[in-house]
Parts: structure tokens; sequence; C-alpha cells
């Protein structure tokens, strides 16, 4: 009883990443707060949105298909030790496949903000010239914090 249940479930949260892996290829996945890769950078940009998303798509759409073929495997299979094998090993191989398309999208996203920073002539890190502190309080930057109008510095 408790393994069709469990089979279910598993196949619903297959078709669910196996939907949003296509969405990411396509680039079709509109830019949200809770799927797909989700950074600083991808949420304040909708082209870096679906160029990360793009980069992982197919471990999204990996494990979807992991997780459908373990679900309906595991209801289809005639001992249940090995249902639940199936079951376990589907979902652990979901999750693993979601956290390397995650990982993969982010660093991709990471990439791509330090690149267009610099195509754009901006500082990817923060700024970093200090100003001599006037005992007010701790030392700030002569750009008070704004990376767009801090200059580069010539080190």
């Amino acid at each position: 009883m408790v393994v069709p249940v469990l089979a279910a479930v598993l196949i619903v949260a297959a078709l669910a990443v196996g939907v949003v892996g296509v969405l990411a290829a396509t680039q079709r996945l509109p830019r949200n707060r809770v799927i797909g890769v989700r950074t600083g950078w991808t949420m304040a940009r909708i082209d870096a949105f679906r160029r990360a998303n793009r980069v992982a798509a197919p471990a999204f759409t990996g494990a979807g298909a992991l997780g459908l073929v373990a679900g309906v495997g595991a209801l289809l299979a005639p001992v249940p030790a090995a249902a639940v094998t199936l079951l376990v090993v589907g979902g652990l191989g979901l999750l693993v496949l979601l956290g390397v398309g995650g990982t993969v999208g982010g660093r991709y996203a990471e990439a791509d903000r330090v690149a267009t920073l610099e195509a754009e002539n901006r500082p990817a890190q923060p700024c970093s010239i200090p100003v001599p502190d006037d005992g007010c309080g701790p030392e700030a930057s002569s750009c008070a914090g704004s990376c767009a109008i801090c200059p580069r510095s010539s080190s």
C-alpha cells in the first residue's frame, strides 16, 4: 500500500522536474522565485536567468527522466524489495541530478556575471578604493558602495 503512494509521489515530482528542464532548455521558463537556477545575478537579469537555466536544463531533464523511470518501475516491480530499491535509487538520483544542475547553472551564472561586468568595463568585485578614516565610523570607499560609479583600481 505504501509503495504505490511513494511511486506516485516520485512520478509527480519527476514530471514537474522534467517540465522545468524542458522549459529551461527552450528558454521558456519564466523568471520566478521558486524553480530554476536562482542567484542574485540571474534574478537581476532575465537574460542571465535564461542562459543559466539553459545550461542546467540537461541535468533537470535527466533528473525528471530518471525519477519517472524509477517510479514506473516501482509500480510494475513484482517484488516489494525491488520496488523499494527503485524508489530509493530513483529519489536519490533525482535529488543528486537536481543538485548537479543547480551547481552547474550557478557556476555558469557567476562566470556570466564576471564576463558581463568586465565587458561593460565595471568591476566584478565590490569597490575597494579606500578613503581615509575621518573618525566617524568604519572606513568607506570613494564610490559610497556603488560599483556603477566606482572606477577600476589601477593595481
